[in-house]
C-alpha cells in the first residue's frame, strides 16, 4: 500500500507482531501503548504510566490545544528501542493521558501527535462506511468488483464531507463522531431554524416561507437570512 505511516490501536502495538510486519516494508507506525505496558527507564523494568512520578513535562500548544508532553528513546516490552511520547491533553477530561509509541525515532512529538489524531477519522470512516454507505454489504465476487466499488464507496464518502459549510446539512459534520450522529443534529438545527423564522416573521407570504426553506436546506447557511 502507498502510506508511508500506519496507525493503529492498543491492542496492535501489544502482541500482534504488526509492528514488525511494517517495518519489513521499510514503513513508519505510530501506536499507543496501555498504561500496563513495560519499559525500561533508569536501569530498571517499570509500567508506562508509573513514568508520571519520575519525568518533568513540557507545556506546548499543538493545533490550539495545550499539551504536556514528554518524550525520550526508550526499549519498550515487545517493540524494542522505540520514541516513546507521554501526551496529557489539558481538556480531556475523560481520557487526558496518551501513551504513544513510534519508530519515527527522530520524529518531533508535534509530528507523533498531530499524525496519530487522525485515527479517530479513520475509525468514524469505516463506521460510516459499514453502517450507512453500503460497505458491510459488498458481495463482489472479482478484485477488480471489489476495487470499483471500494474506490465508488470512497468517493461517496467524501463527497458527504466535503465542504462542511456548504449547506445547512454540513453545519456541523466536522464535529461530530459519524455521519448519521451529524445529519440528525443538521437536520433538527435546521427545522428550529425553520420554526423560528415562521415565529418571527407571520406577516410573510408561502413564496417568502418557500425562499427560506430553499436557503435552510440548499443554500449556505451565512447567506440565509434567519433569526433565532
Amino acid at each position: 500500500m502507498p502510506a508511508d505511516t500506519y496507525l493503529f490501536d492498543s491492542w496492535f502495538a501489544h502482541d500482534s507482531g504488526l509492528p514488525d510486519h511494517i517495518e519489513s516494508y521499510d514503513k513508519d507506525w505510530i501506536g499507543p501503548l496501555r498504561s500496563n505496558r513495560q519499559v525500561s527507564y533508569g536501569g530498571e523494568e517499570i509500567r508506562v504510566d508509573a513514568l508520571a512520578e519520575r519525568i518533568d513535562t513540557t507545556e506546548r500548544n499543538i493545533d490550539e490545544e495545550t499539551y504536556h508532553i514528554w518524550t525520550k528513546k526508550l526499549p519498550v516490552s515487545q517493540l524494542g528501542d522505540v520514541k516513546l511520547v507521554i501526551a496529557e491533553k489539558e481538556t480531556d477530561e475523560e481520557d487526558p493521558v496518551k501513551y504513544l509509541a513510534t519508530n519515527k525515532i527522530d520524529a518531533p512529538s508535534q509530528h507523533v501527535i498531530r499524525s496519530y489524531g487522525m485515527r479517530w477519522r479513520i475509525e468514524t470512516f469505516f463506521e460510516d462506511s459499514k453502517q450507512d454507505l453500503g460497505l458491510g454489504d459488498c458481495e463482489m465476487q472479482t478484485d477488480e468488483g471489489a476495487s470499483r466499488y471500494w474506490h465508488l464507496l470512497m468517493a461517496a464518502y467524501s463527497l458527504v464531507r466535503l465542504d462542511p459549510d456548504s449547506s445547512a446539512l454540513g453545519t456541523v459534520r466536522s464535529k461530530a463522531s459519524s455521519l448519521r450522529a451529524n445529519f440528525e443534529h443538521s437536520l433538527k438545527e435546521a427545522v428550529y431554524n425553520l420554526l423560528s423564522w415562521v415565529r418571527d416573521n407571520d406577516d410573510r407570504d408561502v413564496e417568502d416561507l418557500m425562499e427560506e426553506i430553499d436557503h435552510l436546506f440548499v443554500h449556505s447557511t451565512a447567506d440565509a437570512n434567519v433569526q433565532s
